[in-house]
């Protein structure tokens, strides 16, 4: 018989708060191993902007990837819709050994709202209890509560004894848009991924978007996931994110940014028989090269299987690998968006990031001249699409000689 102690949170950041959890419970006795289940939509934080899955994800991974008793799982973020603590329990039940044990480690805030929650005696009769008490909760109302549990529910309670780091994930969060990563608060290898992906950068901006289009992009996140490796997903997120800032400055759509942002390389890790087949069901003959066929393939899959029917969606989707001549304000943002986001390093990108945030036809001249700097290296010609491009935005094909030393230079490919 195994003891699996389940601990869910948003992690939004993984702390040291949640370190010091983990390993006080592996210490306890009480538990073999533990499962870190990060969050879904949560039905009680409707209102609350929560960063997306896979930054969440890829924060606990990176927290606790010392800990060999440790796994941390994505259950519920691979589900659309709210996630509910009864189903994600049943779920987990199915993966695991009838005679295995489940035992849900909360802060003691939990025993009051647990009542509240979708079937809390399925809840306490499918689970042992685990509690650490939390600042702001009296221990002595925390044990009275515990033990009115157990009369009207039989649940079984138990309480940590190991003292918490008490840290507050929203000042750490506001700490982290000052640049200000504390590793006293944050795990080292957290605070590398927030800074390397300027992971709460337009927090305060972004929080300003309506709670359902978050949701919204949630439930599109959980169904692209499948189709995306671990590096295309937080590109994908980046690009989203970008995407929503530029929307928000130049007076475009923030919702069609941010679901063209996510949805642009849909189908960059298909099989490359799989993206010329779906490219071709999409009728551009133009763009059937191997680089560049994911655009119009993942235009037909926004459409064919994720239902996205918004046409000019699906065009920015289409042409952000090329670009095309006649580009509306979301065709640019997302090209641009797609070649500087945040964990892009190359040649001459703080001038487009400069430019982006005042003039995006600029920013695309300037990614366009990146461009075609390359292939003039490579020997490779312009894309019609591209060259139409160039065209529009008065730049010649004849391009200044490549460097001396070699530079990390925009590319098609990517």
């Amino acid at each position: 018989m195994t003891r699996i102690g389940l601990i869910g949170g948003t992690f939004d950041p993984f702390h040291n708060g949640h370190r010091r959890l983990v390993e006080a419970v592996l210490t306890s006795g009480q538990v073999d191993r533990v499962v870190l289940m990060v969050a879904g939509q949560q039905p009680h934080k409707t209102k609350v902007k929560v960063s997306a899955a896979g930054y969440r994800f890829e924060m606990a991974l990176r927290g606790v990837s010392d800990l060999s008793q440790v796994e941390v799982s994505d259950l519920e973020i691979r589900r659309p819709g709210r996630s509910y603590t009864v189903d994600t329990l049943a779920l987990l039940r199915g993966q695991m050994a009838p005679e295995d044990q489940i035992v849900l480690v909360y802060g003691s805030d939990v025993l009051f709202d647990l009542p509240t929650w979708r079937l809390p005696e399925i809840i306490l009769s499918s689970a042992d209890v685990l509690i650490a008490h939390r600042g702001g909760i009296e221990q002595q109302a925390a044990i009275e509560q515990a033990e009115q549990l157990r009369r009207d529910f039989s649940a079984r309670i138990d309480f940590l004894t190991a003292p918490m780091l008490e840290l507050s994930a929203t000042e750490v969060r506001e700490a982290a848009v000052r640049g200000d990563l504390d590793t006293g608060k944050i795990p080292e290898r957290v605070a590398a991924l927030i800074t390397r992906h300027d992971l709460y950068g337009y927090d305060e901006e972004l929080a300003r978007v309506d709670p359902a289009v978050w949701h919204q992009l949630a439930d599109y996140e959980c169904q692209v996931r499948p189709l995306l490796n671990h590096k295309r997903l937080l590109h994908s997120l980046n690009v989203m994110r970008y995407a929503m800032h530029l929307a928000n400055k130049h007076g475009v759509s923030v919702e069609k940014a941010g679901i063209a942002g996510l949805m642009h390389d849909c189908a960059k890790c298909l099989e490359a028989h799989t993206v010329l087949h779906y490219a071709r069901l999409a009728g551009d003959p133009e763009l059937l090269e191997p680089a560049l066929a994911h655009g119009p393939a993942g235009a037909w899959l926004a459409r064919h299987q994720f239902g996205i029917e918004d046409p000019e969606i699906l065009r920015a989707i289409h042409y952000h690998t090329t670009g095309n001549g006649d580009m509306s304000d979301l065709d640019l943002l997302i090209y641009v968006a797609d070649k500087v986001e945040p964990a892009r390093t190359y040649h001459n990108l703080e001038a487009i990031r400069e430019a982006a945030e005042t003039n995006l036809v600029q920013a695309m001249r300037l990614c366009l001249v990146e461009v075609e700097a390359f292939l003039e290296r490579e020997n490779k010609p312009s894309h019609p699409y591209a060259q139409a491009a160039l065209e529009k935005l008065g730049i010649p094909t004849c391009h200044p000689a490549a460097p001396d030393k070699p530079e990390a230079r925009l590319t098609l490919e990517e």
